[in-house]
């Protein structure tokens, strides 16, 4: 488990100076585990045609936005185990800490998921946060949707990638992926960061992150912006995580060896009741 600072252009040296510093001084440890306590494996297994079980899946985490509390993921995620249930058995469940993934009928909790903008939410009951441990993402949103993240302003994000999943006595083992940043670049479609792994600061974990990491697996995890105020620094949810890195692919024409970005859908695309904002991405899309 990772914290990346990036170095985008327009941060002076003194600036990324200033960001490995507070990094170093524990702040950023503390934001990593923030990010994680909101995000939970989403999972599912198929049965391949030659007989081999496959655990699929990708990340999910847990938003109150005021007026519901409801769970977020990337729509392809759910759009592949819907297909996936359509040849197999198969089950949806959220993994949790010392315990049993725990089933959720995903097809019957949708409230809105759209392949366009890439963001599925759905219904979850306070007895299964409880049972996952988690607590739902609020941070400082006086109203419903939060403003846009800022450019070279600080995020940190989390996610459950494939490669981290490892067998142990009596189920699956699954790690978590928090890391940090800079906001590379922010518009109303997309927010990116970009991974300058020359400002790569391990905070968690013991482990390096190793060259050409697959981030599959990442997808739906939340993006969160870190407000600096002038007497105290909090965060707001800003995103959700639709495309990573993902070198075991590099068919994909966005591939780029040695290139490495994190892309989220912005949150204000979801609703207050989370349902997902349909006519704002259609305006978005034809300015």
């Amino acid at each position: 488990m990772l914290k990346a600072t990036a170095n985008p252009e327009g941060l002076t040296e003194e600036q990324k100076a200033e960001a490995i510093r507070l990094t170093l001084a524990g702040l950023g440890k503390a934001e990593l585990e923030i990010a994680s306590s909101y995000t939970s494996p989403l999972i599912w297994t198929v049965e391949e045609a030659d007989g081999i079980n496959r655990m699929k899946g990708g990340t999910v985490f847990f938003l109150d936005t005021g007026e519901s509390t409801f769970a977020v993921t990337a729509a392809h995620v759910v759009i592949e185990f819907l297909d996936d249930s359509k040849r197999s058995n198969v089950h949806a469940a959220i993994a949790a800490h010392a315990k049993s993934p725990l089933r959720i009928p995903l097809r019957d909790r949708i409230i809105d998921a759209s392949a366009e903008i890439d963001i599925a939410t759905f219904h979850v009951l306070p007895e299964e946060l409880v049972y996952f441990h988690k607590n739902p993402l609020r941070g400082h949103v006086p109203t419903w949707p939060p403003r846009l993240a800022e450019v070279n302003g600080p995020a940190t994000y989390c996610g459950f990638p494939g490669v981290g999943r490892r067998p142990v006595a009596g189920g699956v083992s699954f790690g978590a992926v928090p890391m940090g940043g800079i906001v590379t670049s922010s518009h109303e479609t997309m927010i990116s960061i970009q991974i300058e792994r020359d400002y790569l600061v391990r905070l968690l974990g013991d482990d390096d992150m190793p060259e050409n990491f697959n981030f599959g697996g990442m997808s739906g995890g939340p993006l969160i912006a870190i407000i600096q105020a002038e007497i105290m620094r909090t965060w707001k949810p800003a995103g959700v995580i639709i495309a990573g890195p993902n070198p075991g692919d590099a068919s994909d024409q966005d591939f780029i060896p040695g290139f490495e970005v994190i892309r989220a859908r912005p949150i204000h695309f979801v609703k207050a009741d989370g349902t997902l904002d349909h006519d704002r991405w259609q305006q978005a899309n034809i300015r």
